[in-house]
């Protein structure tokens, strides 16, 4: 070693001297001698350079990489400590950022500004390990007349840069000491140093990333060790559970999921645990939520458990938004010239704004749920969800399951999990009965004990579920005249009716006929490729002629039949003159049944609709109100002919 630092200070003057560089010295080395003298660098000095930037500032623009770097510069110093080697660490630029030494290396240190604060680069204070090493972006030794400024002469130099994950440089870490004491473990020493430091700053950026995941993600994280304590919970978690992370730690989470049997989990590794409904009971209250719950293993054994989970309303927001509970129409959509029709939409429109119960009365087709539609979307629940219901077609056995839910087992043939209902579904939204006047009466009883706490219970459970539900009730019966005939609850009928809308047949809004044949039309034409069909005025006429039984929603059918039976354009009403078949065999039958064919002989100032009822009830007495021969007698399809009984509220008893 004392030969080669002999050596390397005479190639040094000679170059300094001549500008001509000994081949027997590092290439490394010369490159560096070479570029220090293009920069001009003072071979006298070799001092570092304070560039004007504070100690406190390059602290804090490195503060991850010093709180890193510390703990490992100090168990290297602790190995080396009372040897004479100080411990430098650099930024990425050069600037010296923490430094850890003995008392006297350190003294030597301040003479050649080897301190916080001072810039170390090739380009400053010339051939030196950090800047040398920051340059070349490798590790570096330097010894003696190696360094370009003959102060640093006495002293030798080990630098390794620093890197983050991505592999860009961060910074240099340092082992200068006196040059006679140069050795090359020293390098392996740096290196390996550099290579911790990467390691450590990888894993806390990991470690971040996974913290910042945890906390950031929508649903509540849970961890448990093996023992089910639970080990970590997110900030999510503890939102929808509404606990603190102090109370989280020490929750027993058996008794707080008392529902989920763990055991399943942690044994049974076929069986799946998601989308599970389950219950939390946390201080008193009980908070329904959907789980996941995972089981951690290593190597067989269980380390912990991963419970993910949302709460029912989230994801039966979810399961609206898929399945299309969601209101389309607005009353932008209704289309009226009609004064009483625009004095309706204007009640509506202040009714949507109240959170009062609706009930529309109408009769059918003239767009109740249309109506029901726009309230919701013109109201501050229009983000909700809008959960519409036909009472008439729910079998009267599923009426109180399908409309309040049932927890898992509640009858035979109950789902295992249980099952929301539609008021559950339209949590924070509109729930649209349509129909509610076919509700069973045991079911309106139910029915009003939700509207009047906002509460339901589910079936087979004992547990009141707290909702923010508005309901919207519709119906084409006259509900005062049920109430007399004791089909409907008068308490019922006063809790719904706070909001009362009445809309207005067709018949009465003649007006409109025509706009709503354009818009029905307009509507086709675009369906069809733009297949323009022009409305003759004829047309219009004998449309108008018609009285509407089943209002708009049979004009809508009667265009559509007509837009595609015509040639060219609309100009005769076929679906008018061309009467349903089952209309015209009844009609017939009515005429010609002698059982039923029992009227004056001024039956030709009788209304066909009133003929057309005589005969149904003719039928039906006939028959003793069964249905299959009754239809069986008129020559119509049984759905037919309820939906006349219907029609003309014709009373089967």
């Amino acid at each position: 070693m004392e030969d080669y630092i002999n050596f390397i200070a005479e190639a040094w003057r000679e170059f300094i001297a001549t500008g001509i560089i000994h081949p027997k010295v590092r290439s490394e080395i010369a490159d560096s001698w070479r570029r220090c003298k293009s920069y001009g660098v003072d071979p006298m000095n070799g001092r570092g350079i304070n560039n004007y930037k504070h100690p406190e500032i390059l602290t804090g623009e490195n503060v991850e990489l010093i709180s890193v770097a510390k703990p490992i510069m100090e168990s290297i110093y602790s190995i080396v400590a009372g040897s004479g080697f100080s411990i430098i660490l650099t930024d990425k630029d050069g600037y010296i950022v923490e430094v850890i030494g003995d008392k006297e290396i350190m003294e030597r240190a301040d003479k050649l500004n080897f301190v916080k604060g001072e810039l170390w680069t090739e380009a400053c204070v010339g051939t030196n390990a950090i800047g040398t090493a920051l340059y070349l972006d490798k590790p570096i030794q330097t010894i003696g007349a190696e360094h370009f400024g003959i102060k640093q002469h006495s002293w030798t130099c080990s630098a390794s840069p620093i890197h983050d994950e991505d592999d860009n440089l961060i910074g240099c870490i340092n082992m200068s000491g006196n040059f006679y004491s140069a050795h090359s473990h020293t390098l392996g020493i740096v290196t390996s140093a550099a290579q911790s430091i990467q390691k450590q700053l990888a894993l806390i950026i990991s470690y971040n990333l996974m913290n910042t995941t945890f906390d950031s993600i929508s649903e509540g994280m849970i961890v448990l060790n093996d023992q089910l304590r639970v080990k970590r919970i997110n900030d999510r978690a503890m939102e929808i559970l509404n606990i603190k992370a102090e109370e989280a730690i020490k929750m027993d989470i058996v008794h707080t999921l008392s529902n989920i049997n763990f055991d399943e989990i942690i044994y049974n590794d076929h069986k799946a645990f998601n989308n599970v409904e389950c219950d939390f009971y946390i201080k008193g209250n009980r908070i329904k939520c959907i789980i996941n719950a995972v089981p951690m293993k290593v190597n067989e054994k269980l380390v912990g458990i991963v419970i993910t989970f949302r709460e029912s309303q989230y994801v039966h927001k979810l399961v609206n938004k898929v399945v299309g509970y969601k209101a389309s129409y607005n009353f932008e959509d209704i289309i009226t010239k009609n004064e009483k029709m625009k004095a309706m939409i204007s009640f509506a429109k202040k009714a949507a704004k109240s959170d009062c119960n609706i009930l529309i009365q109408g009769e059918s087709g003239t767009g109740k749920e249309l109506i029901a539609q726009s309230i919701h979307n013109y109201s501050k629940r229009a983000s909700g969800p809008f959960v519409a219901v036909n009472c008439a077609s729910i079998p009267r056995e599923l009426v109180e399951s399908e409309l309040f839910g049932y927890e898992k087992g509640a009858f035979t043939g109950a789902s295992k999990d249980g099952h929301p209902g539609k008021f559950e579904l339209a949590d924070g939204g509109t729930i649209f009965l349509d129909e509610i006047g076919e509700l069973p009466l045991d079911i309106q009883t139910k029915l009003l004990r939700v509207l009047d706490n906002n509460k339901v219970i589910r079936v087979g459970s004992t547990y009141e579920k707290q909702l923010n539900v508005r309901v919207i009730g519709a119906t084409n019966r006259v509900l005062k005249e049920e109430i007399k005939k004791k089909n409907f609850r008068e308490d019922l009928y006063y809790r719904l009716n706070v909001m009362n809308i009445n809309t207005v047949p067709l018949r009465d809004r003649k007006e409109d006929i025509e706009v709503l044949v354009q818009h029905f039309v307009k509507i086709l034409s675009i369906k069809n490729g733009h297949l323009n069909k022009a409305v003759k005025k004829d047309y219009i006429n004998k449309l108008i002629e018609y009285p509407w039984p089943g209002n708009v929603r049979e004009l809508r059918n009667v265009v559509e039949r007509d837009y595609y039976l015509s040639d060219g354009d609309l100009v005769s009403a076929y679906a008018i003159e061309d009467t349903n078949i089952e209309d015209n065999n009844m009609e017939n039958v009515i005429a010609e049944n002698p059982i039923i064919h029992k009227v004056e002989e001024n039956t030709t100032l009788i209304s066909m609709q009133s003929l057309e009822k005589q005969g149904i009830e003719q039928a039906l007495i006939k028959c003793k109100g069964n249905i299959v021969k009754a239809s069986t007698i008129l020559n119509i399809s049984r759905s037919t002919l309820y939906r006349k009984i219907k029609k003309y509220n014709i009373q089967i008893e």
